[in-house]
C-alpha cells in the first residue's frame, strides 16, 4: 500500500494552512484516493509531517512518498526532512520512504511562472480595454 505526504512549512496565520484543495486534485490526477495523501507541516500546522507518516505507518503502509512543499533546497529540505526520514527508517525499517526533489528543481516550473505572468499581463490588458 503506497501513501503520499506532501510536506509545507507552515503558517502561524492558519487560514495560509489550506492545501486540502491541492491535495485532492493531486489524488484525482494519480488516480489515487483522497486518504491515500496527506497535506503535513513542518511547523504552524496540523497535522505535523512526523504525525502524518507515522499514521500512514500505523495505517500499514509498505511505501511512503514525501514530497516537499517548497521551492529550494534550504535547511528544511536538505536537513530536517531527511533527518526526520532516517529516524522513520531506523525504528520502521520495513517501510520503505522515499523523497522527491523539490519544486524549484523542475524544469516545467519556468512555464508555470510564465503562464501565471502571462495571465497577469492578459488580465490587465483586458480590464483596460474595458
Amino acid at each position: 500500500m503506497e501513501k503520499i505526504v506532501i510536506i509545507a512549512h507552515g503558517s502561524p496565520k492558519k487560514e495560509a494552512n489550506i492545501l486540502e484543495n491541492l491535495a485532492e486534485k493531486l489524488a484525482l490526477i494519480l488516480c489515487k484516493n483522497k486518504q491515500d495523501l496527506k497535506v503535513a507541516y513542518l511547523k504552524h500546522g496540523k497535522p505535523l509531517a512526523q504525525e502524518a507518516i507515522l499514521s500512514f505507518i500505523e495505517e500499514g503502509a509498505k511505501k511512503i512518498i514525501i514530497h516537499p512543499l517548497f521551492l529550494s533546497k534550504g535547511s528544511h529540505v536538505s536537513f530536517d526532512i531527511p533527518e526526520m526520514i532516517k529516524n522513520f527508517k531506523k525504528h520502521y525499517p520495513e517501510v520503505e520512504l522515499l523523497c522527491t526533489k523539490p519544486l524549484g528543481d523542475h524544469a516545467k516550473l519556468v512555464y508555470l511562472i510564465k503562464d501565471l505572468i502571462e495571465e497577469k499581463i492578459n488580465k490587465n490588458s483586458s480590464e483596460i480595454k474595458s
